[in-house]
């Protein structure tokens, strides 16, 4: 069944424009695919935050992006014309050093991240183990059984691991999986945390990438653990955004992403409204014959440049 009653937000009347400005007080929005591609800008999207910042909309943003510092994401909203401080912003890092404070985990951490993840739970105080760095031997006379036995080995002198964290990570490989694997299996109370689950991860409307979810599944299904999701669309999350901005009527809230399990079951999950931009990763044709009704948007648009000419057309109509 096509979601032809979808309507996009330039398709709307005049009335129900200004209905629709008027519905929010807040905006929270994803950032890659929405307000800029890996590759570079959106077209408009600059005017289009000032205009709605302009309007007394509170504007924030939640990435499932851990591979930035919160210096960087600052510095990409001074570029559009727009002071994010840091409290404005989600970062996955971030959302789950707070967790891992918040139920007082003090052991080591494994994981499988990029350095800039990794280093947020450095500077929160925790042990980060991740690797192996070296290779497996793949030679004819190498002994298989040796190498992964140390895996197992229930005995080793090294830190108690208390948690495995898994977000994006480009040199992922079957070691790390492993390693993961065994410290979920060895110890039952390791919390085992997921950050971005994305499937796919584009980098602008052409491009795109493997993203952490799928190793995710393996992980769940290999260990029979379910991860703790602190990245979109997780239950976890959606309980920390509402605390963190303050949120008491989620329908006065548009949330604006660009992948429909993510941000709109994201979006779902926490009562927004909801709003899908076709400048990332989910085509017009792919939104009509999504059949996941918790993962649709109430609007649609093709970027935030739209915003441009629902507020000329609201000035317009008010003269």
């Amino acid at each position: 069944m096509e979601n032809n009653n979808i309507k996009h937000i330039l398709q709307l009347s005049k009335e129900e424009r200004r209905a629709f400005l008027d519905s929010f007080d807040t905006l929270l929005s994803d950032c890659d695919g929405v307000v800029w591609h890996f590759t570079g800008p959106i077209p408009g999207v600059d005017k289009a935050l000032q205009l709605l910042r302009a309007d007394g909309k509170k504007l924030a943003f939640i990435s499932n992006n851990g591979m930035r510092t919160m210096a960087e994401y600052r510095k990409k909203f001074q570029s559009l014309g727009i002071e994010a401080q840091p409290e404005d912003i989600v970062h996955p890092a971030l959302t789950t050093v707070r967790y891992l404070k918040s139920v007082n985990m003090q052991d080591a951490v494994y994981c499988i991240a990029t350095e800039v993840f990794k280093d947020y739970l450095r500077e929160a105080g925790y042990l980060v183990l991740d690797g192996p760095k070296e290779r497996f031997p793949v030679n004819r006379e190498a002994n298989q059984v040796r190498v992964y036995s140390s895996y197992f080995d229930q005995h080793d002198a090294g830190p108690k691991v208390g948690a495995v964290v898994i977000d994006i990570d480009v040199n992922l490989s079957l070691a790390n999986l492993m390693k993961a694997k065994c410290y979920l299996e060895r110890n039952p109370d390791c919390l085992f945390i997921a950050g971005a689950t994305d499937y796919i991860i584009p980098l602008d409307s052409s491009m795109d990438v493997i993203g952490p979810g799928y190793f995710i599944d393996i992980l769940e299904r290999t260990t029979g653990r379910d991860a703790l999701v602190l990245g979109k669309p997780g239950k976890a999350l959606a309980q920390a955004v509402r605390k963190k901005f303050q949120i008491t009527e989620p329908k006065r809230v548009l949330f604006v992403g660009d992948m429909l399990p993510q941000d709109m079951g994201f979006g779902t999950r926490c009562g927004f409204q909801k709003l899908l931009m076709l400048s990332g990763g989910t085509s017009k044709d792919v939104l009509l014959a999504h059949d996941e009704p918790d993962e649709l948007p109430d609007y649609y648009a093709d970027s935030f440049a739209d915003f441009i000419e629902l507020y000329n057309d609201s000035v317009r109509s008010e003269e």
